[in-house]
């Protein structure tokens, strides 16, 4: 197997497109490494790397990146100035928060954060607008901001296994939406704006089971399946279903 050195120096002599160093034993990043200017796709993934240096934004020419399976606490400030940047994984690691202005991230098509330490997403999350794919699950989120509503390329939904108690209804907003998962939160009640998007028709995907879900709701997605689930959600019967489950838990009380 070529050293990293070998790697690198054959990746600058060459004008090299793409650099892997998946499982190297990196514990940092090689200093070499922003010489190679023409690099577009990039592996770092299933190092030891507790940061990725700010220099990283010097690969100006930067589509395709990968952090998988790191240590990562933080993905590096300069990130949102990657004009070039596309796909951006970097999943399996401890990052608890984005950095200032991520959403300022003009070109960002796919953004894997699943397996991590987020609580939460900032509003600035909204300006991601050229998003598609959008892959949070397991991590620790007990919200989502309404802005999320504004990601309306958004194609793809993965919230799988956080703390999430409720969606907002802004979620309505994503008319390009095919693919959510929602599967192993806390969530009692769907929106009913959720069903203005695409999904629950032909060739879309939805799932919600390991949820709390309200006794009603849960029959009718059991019974029913998705399209049974989302005829109801657009339904006037809905909100008295709602309602009715609501003035039940009162009389209880």
């Amino acid at each position: 197997m070529p050293s990293v050195k070998s790697i690198l120096e054959t990746a600058r002599s060459s004008n090299a497109t793409i650099v892997d160093l998946n499982a190297q034993s990196l514990k940092d990043v090689p200093p070499a490494l922003f010489e190679v200017q023409s690099v577009e796709q990039l592996t770092l993934a299933n190092n030891r790397l507790g940061e990725i240096p700010e220099d990283i934004v010097r690969l100006k020419k930067l589509e395709n990146v990968s952090f998988f399976g790191n240590k990562l606490s933080a993905l590096p400030k300069s990130v949102v100035s990657m004009g070039s940047l596309k796909y951006l994984t970097a999943s399996y690691n401890f990052i608890t928060e984005l950095p200032t202005g991520f959403g300022s991230c003009p070109n960002l098509v796919y953004l894997d954060l699943s397996c991590n330490q987020l609580k939460q997403l900032t509003a600035n999350f909204g300006f991601l607008t050229t998003l598609r794919s959008l892959h949070l699950s397991d991590n620790h989120l007990e919200t989502l901001p309404p802005e999320i509503g504004k990601l309306v390329d958004l194609n793809t939904l993965v919230l799988c296994n956080n703390n999430i108690t409720h969606l907002p209804a802004e979620l309505g907003n994503l008319q390009a939406l095919r693919y959510c998962l929602l599967q192993g939160n806390k969530l009692k009640t769907i929106p009913k704006e959720l069903a203005n998007t695409p999904l629950g028709t032909s060739g879309t995907t939805f799932r919600a089971y390991k949820n709390p879900l309200l006794p009603f709701l849960q029959d009718v997605l059991d019974e029913g399946g998705t399209k049974g689930f989302f005829a109801l959600l657009r339904s006037d019967e809905y909100a008295a279903k709602l309602a009715e489950a609501e003035s039940g838990k009162k009389k209880k009380k």
